[in-house]
């Protein structure tokens, strides 16, 4: 099984006040701080209404307060005059979601929302392709799961359901590449040197072994990143489903991660996409 999450982090509509602001919390990690000015669509059945996420101006606040940004300070603007306009536009639970474009910088580098973990589902749409007409000694499951941002939902129903030997997750990891980063607390990733590959107690290390041997063997780039804990990926619940789970995590590094522009290589994702078909194609792992 392949598997790569689906979901964003996105907002819910919690509260709409007698003005028609939107009050909101968050679905998955996004800090409050970055929200404030930002554009944002709330999906409503078929419709998408825009809005922009307010706040209260430096100019009107005391100077203590102007750092302090929380969910109870801010609130989507979508231009209704009352609650009950607001209301025939939007409902309480809908969610709303960054509003950003795709931008391509120099040196591959791509920019845009939701590469968390678009990146990922690109990663198996690519290799799908490479497989179509190969012959390989695998029963492979490609796998879009569904609540990874707030809580492995989705790939706990698909474990129980496929029930495979094997799975490799394919996620995002945060790259260390940028200011304010220290490698030897935050680990040393950086964009452009390959897909990222996790050792830790969430990871089969045979398995890892194999697809570590399979990167050397093809001379394709990678990097390696240490996790002592559960990885935070979907791999945490399919390993332990049914009666356990051979699992792997080949990432692709990510700056800025859970934000309106998050920052990924298409070098590191290409990495990905030949060491997973070299794998499935070429290689052989034997558990033991």
């Amino acid at each position: 099984m392949l598997v790569a999450h689906h979901d964003v982090v996105r907002l819910m509509i919690t509260y709409v006040d007698g003005n028609g602001f939107l009050y909101v919390k968050p679905a998955g990690g996004i800090d409050a701080s970055i929200l404030p000015a930002r554009k944002v669509v709330i999906r409503h059945g078929d419709k998408k209404v825009p809005g922009i996420i307010g706040k209260r101006p430096m100019h009107l606040m005391k100077e203590e307060s102007c750092a302090k940004v929380t969910y109870d300070s801010l609130w989507i603007d979508i231009g209704a005059k009352d609650k009950e306009e607001a209301l025939g536009m939007v409902s309480i639970g809908d969610y709303a979601y960054y509003d950003a474009e795709y931008e391509e910088f120099p040196n591959n580098i791509i920019a845009g929302n939701y590469l968390d973990d678009h990146a990922g589902l690109d990663v198996l749409l690519n290799l799908a392709k490479k497989l179509a007409n190969a012959v390989i000694p695998w029963d492979v499951y490609f796998v879009a799961s569904n609540h990874e941002e707030i809580g492995m939902r989705g790939a706990c129903v698909a474990a129980h359901t496929i029930k495979p030997d094997v799975c490799i997750c394919i996620d995002v990891t945060h790259a260390t590449d940028y200011p304010t980063m220290n490698p030897a607390s935050d680990g040393d990733i950086k964009l452009g040197e390959g897909c990222v590959l996790a050792k830790g107690p969430n990871i089969s290390p045979a398995l890892q072994r194999s697809i570590e041997d399979m990167a050397i063997l093809n001379n394709i780039q990678y990097q390696i990143e240490v996790s002592p804990y559960p990885t935070g990926t979907d791999a945490n619940v399919i390993q332990l489903s049914g009666d356990g789970v051979e699992t792997a995590v080949i990432s692709i590094p990510c700056r800025y991660m859970h934000t309106p522009y998050e920052v990924c290589s298409k070098k590191d994702i290409e990495s990905a996409v030949n060491l997973l078909y070299g794998f499935l194609y070429e290689g052989k792992y034997d558990e033991k």
